[in-house]
């Protein structure tokens, strides 16, 4: 989906989702991690409420960390500079891995990679902590607090958590290699990834945002403003974007697991998105740049 000044000017689907079932523009695919703008939302709106600060240590809420945790904060982990090393990179990603066990990897670490605030490293690990941070504070499941605050308000119908619950997606998008082998997801984490979503209800998601309809300007803006280092330097993330150096406006971020491929591109100065959603395992980030050459010849 290609949009401007809040219209669709070109919406189209090619491929299968799976087996014979063609893909369609109201298929939902795993998005990866742009669920991390989501869960970062998610946060900015328990901010909002006052029932929490961006720079509360996260100690406060997870009484059980170490020590060597005590000066990360929320901020840290949204724009990923909390030192929490990535438990992917660590070798612990498997099937069915939950919440749940990521914490325990997270309690069982003996340092950190780097003293909080230092430099921006990107960790899975610290969007899973959000996740279980929002459920802690809220008192329900991640799950619930997406679709009754993001999903149900914005009227995005089709867009789903896939968590321990695993609700049924008959028609979602499945995972494929190029080749065309089966390569789904099949992890039950959530906030560093696990939702679904097509589309069109990406395009209201976006929309939203535009308009301010979930967070209040100013909470909103710190979203898209560049972390500042220990050292006063920028780092060219936010909380849940990457920001684009020479141009702040432009914001956007990629998704990638197993047949998966996604990218969500926001130049908020001239109005302009671009929503990628692949099951193929191909690079969605080359299609985006050659659209962006067509919508600023």
């Amino acid at each position: 989906l290609v949009g401007g000044n809040g219209k669709v000017k070109y919406r189209k689907a090619f491929g299968i989702a799976q087996a014979d079932r063609p893909l369609r523009g109201d298929t939902p695919f795993y998005l990866g991690s742009l669920t991390k703008s989501i869960t970062a939302i998610a946060v900015m709106i328990l901010a909002d409420k006052k029932e929490l600060d961006f720079d509360d240590p996260i100690v406060d809420y997870f009484p059980e960390l170490p020590s060597h945790m005590n000066a990360i904060t929320i901020r840290n982990l949204l724009n990923h500079t909390s030192g929490l090393p990535d438990y992917y990179a660590m070798g612990k990603y498997k099937d069915s891995m939950t919440n749940d066990m990521v914490l325990k990897v997270i309690l069982d670490l003996e340092g950190l990679e780097f003293p909080a605030g230092e430099k921006y490293s990107y960790s899975n690990t610290g969007y899973v902590l959000l996740s279980l941070l929002i459920e802690r504070i809220t008192k329900d499941s991640y799950r619930k607090f997406i679709k009754y605050r993001i999903f149900e308000p914005l009227g995005m119908e089709y867009s789903e958590v896939f968590d321990g619950t695993q609700p049924k997606m008959d028609g979602r998008a499945r995972g494929h290699t190029q080749d065309g082998q089966p390569n789904d997801y099949k992890a039950l984490t959530t906030g560093a990834g696990g939702i679904y979503s097509m589309v069109d209800d990406l395009f209201l998601y976006d929309q939203a945002l535009d308009a301010n309809i979930l967070v209040g300007k100013e909470t909103l803006a710190q979203a898209f403003t560049p972390a500042k280092l220990n050292s006063g330097e920028s780092s060219y993330y936010g909380f849940g974007w990457v920001l684009e150096a020479r141009d702040p406006k432009i914001v956007q971020h990629s998704g990638s697991l197993a047949g998966f491929r996604t990218f969500f591109y926001r130049d908020t100065g001239k109005k302009q998105t671009i929503i990628l959603l692949s099951n193929f395992t191909n690079d969605v980030s080359a299609i985006k740049d050659e659209l962006v050459e067509i919508i600023n010849p």
